[in-house]
């Protein structure tokens, strides 16, 4: 008995074809360009203005500013250090609007915060002031002719003095400071 087998032929498995890559579009790309920008400089602003003493002065803060008039240097002091010469009243941004016996600070940074600093003076009681020219703020000087002024009275955290007659108010109501200025004597 002759039993045939029949073979069948062999078929070869199929091949499994992987999907083809997906390209990401044109947009998703400028999209990914353009939130990577933004998150670096969104970083360098923060870094700028993190690392600002005067972008972080707020309003009672106290400073020395040395240097000269076009060229100011910004340093925070604590309030009680001898080289302390302005309080910061107010700091915002450059629109900021100062009063007129205020001195102004504005930093802008080109990759930053723009700041401005409304400053009132730190004047000592019984101490005489002259110009600074070129210079930042009043300098102490010998209570002569040529002194500009002379602080008789100094009142904090209080309302402005009653000055005398012949003697001036100078009022910084924003640092709470006031003066009572007269002529050298």
């Amino acid at each position: 008995m002759s039993t045939t087998e029949s073979a069948s032929p062999a078929t070869a498995p199929e091949p499994i074809q992987e999907p083809a890559p997906k390209k990401s579009s044109i947009g998703k790309r400028i999209l990914t360009y353009v939130v990577g920008l933004l998150v670096a400089v969104g970083a360098i602003y923060a870094f700028n203005y993190l690392s600002s003493d005067v972008a972080q002065a707020k309003a009672g803060d106290c400073a020395v500013i040395t240097g000269t008039s076009t060229s100011p240097e910004y340093k925070p002091v604590d309030c009680g250090a001898a080289e302390a010469n302005y309080v910061v009243a107010k700091a915002g941004g450059t629109s900021e609007v100062c009063g007129t016996d205020y001195d102004e600070y504005t930093q802008t940074q080109r990759r930053g915060p723009k700041t401005k600093l409304c400053l009132a003076p730190v004047l000592l009681e019984g101490k005489c002031y002259g110009d600074n020219v070129g210079g930042v703020g009043a300098k102490v000087v010998e209570c002569t002719g040529s002194a500009a002024f002379k602080v008789t009275k100094v009142v904090k955290d209080a309302a402005a003095p009653q000055c005398p007659e012949a003697e001036e108010a100078r009022s910084f109501p924003e640092a709470k400071i006031h003066y009572c200025v007269g002529a050298p004597a």
